[in-house]
């Protein structure tokens, strides 16, 4: 008997352990990088007057976005999200390496933006509006009882 409430109080001592283990992993910050942006060191190799777009592709890499236009400019775009736990994910850094050309191709303006540059930018602002003025189903429903009219529903002779 005494064996037994031994084995049982270990057992129940590391099932413990484990769960509280296994609940303070999720608070472990992860960081994530996503993208690419070239280094200082290798946008100082471009020569802004001379060099073409094939050779800011050799000496860059390849651009994580290109311009609209056949002539548009290059983008390297690199950012890391910071991941603690159940909150949700937050941009800690990002970086923006834009490229300009000029109509001939030839490599105008190198430019690079931090995190600290950036706006929020609406993409899209179209809004339909739904007339419902924050009214939540049940008081849509409860606010039409006694508005019926009997020659609407029943007709009139």
């Amino acid at each position: 008997m005494f064996k037994s409430g031994r084995i049982i109080r270990k057992g129940v001592f590391v099932v413990a352990t484990m769960a509280a283990v296994a609940g303070l992993s999720g608070c472990v910050e992860r960081v994530a990088n996503h993208g690419f942006a070239p280094k200082a060191e290798a946008i100082a190799t471009v020569t802004l007057g001379s060099d073409t777009r094939e050779s800011v592709i050799e000496k860059l890499g390849r651009p994580t976005m290109g311009g609209v236009l056949e002539d548009g400019g290059l983008y390297y775009v690199s950012y890391q999200m910071r991941h603690y736990g159940a909150m949700p994910p937050k941009e800690i850094d990002r970086t923006v390496v834009a490229v300009t050309f000029d109509a001939g191709g030839i490599a105008r303006n190198i430019e690079t933006f931090g995190l600290a540059d950036g706006q929020v930018v609406s993409l899209s602002r179209r809004v339909t509006d739904d007339n419902l003025r924050d009214n939540v189903f049940l008081r849509q429903l409860l606010g039409s009882i006694g508005r019926f009219n009997a020659a609407d529903i029943f007709g009139s002779d």
